[in-house]
């Protein structure tokens, strides 16, 4: 089903923009400047420097502490930093035996979501220039999923007996060698995420261009494709309640769309850990985040 699917994407973007050549250099040049404005700068830095920490060994030379602090570290900086470092952290992590299989999934669902720069910078004021919804979306956004993160291992996180600590504490180990690997593997990983947001952004144009369709179903198959197509697409439309656009900004964030799924399996694939179980949680984290919003919005 999946190669089937991506076979299907493949084929229409091809098709496509044989068809409107334009709109695919623009689609093409949109995700890229993408990429390079908010996502190489905000993440590079980060890559490099945990590809290096976790070569080096630094995280094991704390013994029995350091599947907690690995815990901490990928909480505080998946919300800082923004999608998808949570889910590298948490597979990283895994493959070294710093977190259990089943505390990496709760992090991967939990700990990726988008940055604040990119939601308070680019998805709030471009759709709500004249309201302050901020308060209300570091809750929504950050605070749940916080909670749910700390809940979910102190419950299904404890009951799972692998081993995650070697009975000794390995040595810090750092030098040129370690750093260049840390520094390929941190652009290697940007210029993957960098194709995935070019060709969803690609295919995203194209559908609109070709549907030219702005009901709610439209903009649902949008937003959940790519979500900065869809958040500027759902700016265009006026609605009846100011509360359907937010529970929309806020279905599209909390999930990640197509796109950020494509980009969250190519990381879980190399440790091994299961996108199905992702898929899971980050649907149940999303319908939770919804009934908060409904609840607590006031439009």
């Amino acid at each position: 089903m999946k190669k089937i699917f991506f076979s299907f994407i493949i084929t229409f973007i091809i098709l496509c923009s044989f068809l409107f050549p334009e709109e695919a250099v623009a689609a093409s040049k949109q995700g890229i400047t993408t990429w390079f404005e908010q996502i190489l700068p905000a993440l590079l830095p980060f890559t490099i420097l945990s590809g290096i920490l976790l070569r080096s060994k630094f995280m094991e030379s704390f013994g029995a502490s350091s599947n907690l602090l690995t815990i901490i570290l990928t909480l505080v900086c998946g919300f800082i930093f923004g999608f998808p470092v949570g889910a590298k952290l948490a597979s990283d992590f895994y493959s070294r035996s710093l977190l259990t299989k089943r505390q990496a999934i709760i992090l991967c669902v939990t700990a990726n979501n988008f940055s604040m720069m990119y939601v308070f910078g680019f998805v709030i004021p471009t759709l709500f220039p004249n309201k302050s919804v901020d308060n209300i979306s570091y809750i929504i956004l950050y605070l749940i999923p916080l909670l749910v993160s700390i809940f979910a291992l102190l419950t299904w996180g404890r009951k799972n007996t692998e081993d995650t600590q070697k009975n000794t504490a390995s040595r810090f180990q750092l030098d040129m060698q370690i750093v260049d690997a840390g520094i390929i593997s941190g652009f290697e990983s940007l210029i993957k995420i960098c194709g995935y947001i070019v060709l969803f952004s690609l295919a995203s144009r194209m559908l609109f261009l070709l549907w030219q369709n702005t009901s709610l179903p439209a903009i649902l198959i949008v937003g959940n494709l790519e979500i900065t197509n869809g958040i500027t697409l759902l700016s265009q439309i006026a609605f009846s309640s100011e509360k359907i656009r937010y529970l929309l900004a806020i279905q599209f964030l909390s999930f990640g769309g197509i796109s950020g799924l494509a980009q969250t399996a190519s990381i879980m694939k190399l440790s091994g850990l299961p996108i199905k179980d992702y898929v899971i949680g980050k649907l149940l984290l999303t319908l939770l985040l919804l009934i908060a919003c409904f609840n607590i919005y006031n439009g």
